[in-house]
């Protein structure tokens, strides 16, 4: 299908006419509950369904937990932050560790009964006992290093590590403000949990750190050398054998890596100036890609030692380029050139096809590693008009290409348009009934503005559709297996961004036709018949929710940090389709089938993956 034909079709797809195939006898497979997860999510967001919260980002690389301090890195002046100060610390707490932020979000996630993804330093330095007032330790202060960029105005002596020029290092200090904590450190932390909060028993999955090939950034005063493939491998190693020694009931989760090009090399290389099998660091390890490499070495380590010391490949993703929904192919198609920097660096042509890439990865080096992203955002989309539409179709995504696990960063927050992409998901109705648990096919007209994910569960057909475009859609939704019930719930969202349950529809021999308005994203739930009344009751099994309190460490459509301090006075108090492109996956292309209809053409389904 190309010009012509697509001329074909223009009248009818102009009349917002869309047609939708659903099959629920095809590509049929489980659909993982904690692919809906957010970091440090809430206690409200959890009641109304999250099912997985992290405690993660640049700010948990340094955490202390015996003490509850952590730094603030690059993204804040290199300071040591305790969980409370000033005002807000009145007393000092003389025990943080039992209080601590740490604590907190792992029991509020016990109290939700959610899952959780919590970040253990690997990076070999976490913040020492901390100061609860200015000025704070930092680790580019000016008594070391009088000409710097710019100061902490809050905290004159501390500055942000570049010369005035913005662009040169200077001289820092990071281990003068930090102790030591490596793989028997983690070890007593995994024990102390196990006797506070009880074993993992899955539910707990512990991350090695964040972003180790940013540490000479992010973490610059502490880490100033390039992370090396040995150096990253070592210690993940070490210390999953340590927190696996304190909990055998736990999951480890790695690399926690930023993106691209640091999938494929080290930092080493990539200060070097690119990335390529001839890139010294990867050389040295036989031209072999770093995430692949990873799971090589653990997967040896399992055939040596008999025990699993990695169960997750985790990732995090940020799009460099273009805007959504369009980018969201960089998440699957093949096809998909990203429009931003990353074809510069000659890997793969640009095409990221991240979970794809990610299971083949697994399939190759590791079978039977789960995979995740810990960090996700389409940050600038976050509470706009479009924000459902492009959260709905990642989270359609991440189920249908078979993620096992996903955190959003920097939000949505409950207030956030884009929460409602979550809600459709997880909590439609308001009283817990959901997308289902196992996918099935679902095809929507390429280049016609309607996105469409299925999935079966609980005895009914859920069907979430996303309207991209300013303009009003018909779609009929035409239904292949069942058998289905005669009429069908339809939910979706208003101008608010709210979900509202609208007149029921029929459902005949030709399926079920809903209008869904510009901008908007609705379920159609059809009952399979024979399996009782329509719509509203939860999907089983799913695993406990989670929560997260703690703060985030900034992060717009970047690796996490940036964002900095917030608070009124003292801002530290805040911190804690084109044919070619667009089309369908080659492997799964459907016949057109054109329909006469009396005001024009339309094109029946065409695989929109």
């Amino acid at each position: 299908m190309c010009p012509g034909l697509i001329a074909l079709l223009l009248p009818a797809l102009a009349l917002g006419q869309v047609n939708v195939a659903v099959d629920t006898t095809a590509d049929v497979h489980p659909i993982s509950p904690l692919i809906y997860g957010i970091n440090f999510a809430d206690g409200d967001q959890m009641t109304l369904g999250i099912p997985l919260s992290r405690w993660g980002g640049n700010t948990t690389t340094r955490y202390n937990w015996q003490y509850d301090v952590s730094n603030t890195g690059q993204d804040y002046y290199y300071e040591n932050l305790p969980g409370c100060w000033g005002a807000g610390c009145n007393p000092i707490p003389t025990d943080p560790q039992t209080n601590s932020g740490a604590n907190g979000f792992l029991a509020l996630a016990a109290q939700h009964q959610v899952h959780t993804l919590f970040t253990v330093p690997v990076m070999g330095l976490v913040a020492k006992a901390p100061k609860y007032n200015h000025p704070f330790d930092c680790g580019c202060p000016k008594t070391l290093t009088a000409s710097q960029q710019s100061f902490d105005p809050y905290d004159t002596n501390c500055g942000n590590g570049y010369a005035p020029d913005g662009m040169t290092r200077i001289a820092c200090d990071g281990t003068s403000i930090s102790v030591a904590f490596g793989a028997t450190d983690a070890q007593t932390w995994g024990a102390y949990l196990v006797n506070r909060f009880g074993a993992s028993g899955g539910q707990r999955i512990y991350l090695l750190d964040n972003e180790p090939n940013l540490w000479n950034s992010t973490h610059y005063d502490a880490h100033p050398l390039p992370t090396t493939y040995d150096e990253l491998w070592s210690k993940e190693r070490d210390t999953a054998v340590g927190l696996l020694a304190a909990d055998p009931t736990a999951e480890i989760g790695a690399p926690a890596e930023w993106g691209w090009p640091n999938y494929f090399c080290s930092a080493k290389d990539t200060a070097t100036g690119g990335c390529s099998a001839s890139s010294p660091d990867r050389a040295a390890h036989g031209g072999t890609e770093l995430v692949a490499w990873l799971l090589q070495q653990a997967k040896a380590y399992q055939d040596a030692h008999g025990t699993r010391i990695l169960h997750w490949l985790d990732l995090h993703y940020y799009p460099q380029g273009g805007s959504g929904p369009d980018n969201i192919r960089s998440l699957w198609d093949p096809t998909y050139v990203d429009p931003s920097w990353i074809p510069s660096t000659g890997i793969d042509q640009g095409k990221i096809q991240l979970i794809p890439r990610m299971r083949a990865w697994v399939a190759q080096n590791y079978p039977g590693t789960k995979i995740s992203l810990s960090e996700y955002a389409w940050s600038s989309d976050m509470n706009g008009a479009l924000g459902p539409v492009i959260y709905a179709e990642v989270l359609g995504v991440f189920g249908r290409e078979q993620l096992d696990g996903a955190t959003a960063w920097g939000g949505p927050s409950k207030t956030d348009t884009a929460f409602a992409a979550f809600q459709l998901f997880r909590n439609y109705d308001g009283n817990g009934a959901r997308f289902g648990d196992s996918n099935v096919r679902a095809t929507a007209p390429s280049g016609s503005g309607v996105a469409a994910f299925a999935a079966t569960g609980a005895g009914r057909l859920t069907v979430t559709l996303m309207n991209e475009t300013t303009g009003s859609k018909t779609v009929t939704v035409q239904l292949t297996g069942g058998p289905f019930g005669s009429t069908a719930q339809w939910w979706r969202t208003s101008s608010n961004a709210t979900i509202t349950r609208q007149t029921d529809v029929a459902v005949g021999s030709g399926g079920a036709s809903i209008t869904l308005p510009a901008q908007s994203i609705g379920m159609l739930v059809v009952t399979l018949a024979g399996s009782g009344p329509d719509g509203g009751t939860p999907d089983g099994g799913n695993p406990p929710p989670d929560s997260g309190t703690g703060a985030p460490d900034g992060g717009s459509g970047n690796p996490d940090g940036g964002a900095g301090p917030n608070p009124a006075n003292d801002p530290l108090a805040g911190i804690s389709g084109s044919c070619s492109a667009g089309g369908p996956r080659p492997s799964v292309d459907l016949p057109l089938l054109l329909l006469v209809a009396s005001l024009g053409l339309a094109v029946r389904a065409r695989n929109r993956r």
